[in-house]
């Protein structure tokens, strides 16, 4: 059985690497306190999953999609320059002087299930009772992105962000976004075989 995905179109592509044109999309998300993404994935999974299987004001159930999207809410920030550079950006509460968290960072993390394309407007959507998930509006855009395999972890995900800096630089793109780190596999689905990809916005021309 076919899982959904969220439309988009290829602009472009070079390898694993894809500048896309998403269309809009809805979807259902939780900010969680996590020390990583796969931490923040595993600590939101279960109240979104019971969200669609019927915690909501409807009591109905809503069908699963693919992937399970997870973005830091806070600290790191992408420059938006154009090229955009390997140099990163640092927050507010960090000195000029202190490092990156790149990698193992806690803080807060949304995590977001997509809502299936029958759905177009909020107000479509059954109302969670649940008061930790928020539905949201994804309007459409253009991210970049990058496929790879393996079980996913923050080393892969930071590598991957690197990757896209440095080809969206090439690409003359601006990055607009936090990156998300995009699993579509269910756990025990063999490392080999396994789909991931980061995905950031970009700023579109």
């Amino acid at each position: 059985m076919s899982v959904e995905s969220p439309a988009y179109q290829v602009v472009r592509s070079d390898g694993p690497f894809e500048l896309r044109r998403y269309e809009q999309y809805l979807t259902a998300s939780v900010t969680v306190d996590a020390g990583s993404y796969n931490g923040a994935a595993y600590k939101a999974f279960g109240v979104l999953a019971d969200y669609i299987f019927g915690n909501n004001v409807a009591a109905g159930s809503i069908p699963m999609t693919t992937p399970v999207s997870t973005s830091r809410s806070e600290g790191t920030r992408i420059a938006m320059t154009a090229p955009v550079t390997s140099e990163r950006a640092r927050s507010e509460e960090l000195t000029s002087a202190a490092p990156l968290c790149t990698v193992g960072c806690a803080g807060e993390y949304t995590v977001r299930f997509t809502m299936p394309s029958r759905y177009t407007d909020l107000a479509d959507l059954p109302q969670p009772n649940d008061p930790r998930v928020r539905l949201d509006v994804v309007p459409a855009h253009e991210a970049v992105a990058e496929r790879f395999g393996g079980r996913m972890d923050d080393e892969m995900v930071a590598a991957s962000v690197e990757r896209l800096r440095t080809w969206a630089a090439d690409l003359g793109l601006t990055l607009d976004g936090e990156p998300e780190a995009a699993q579509y596999d269910a756990p025990w689905k063999p490392g080999f075989i396994r789909h991931n990809e980061v995905i950031i916005p970009v700023v579109e021309a």
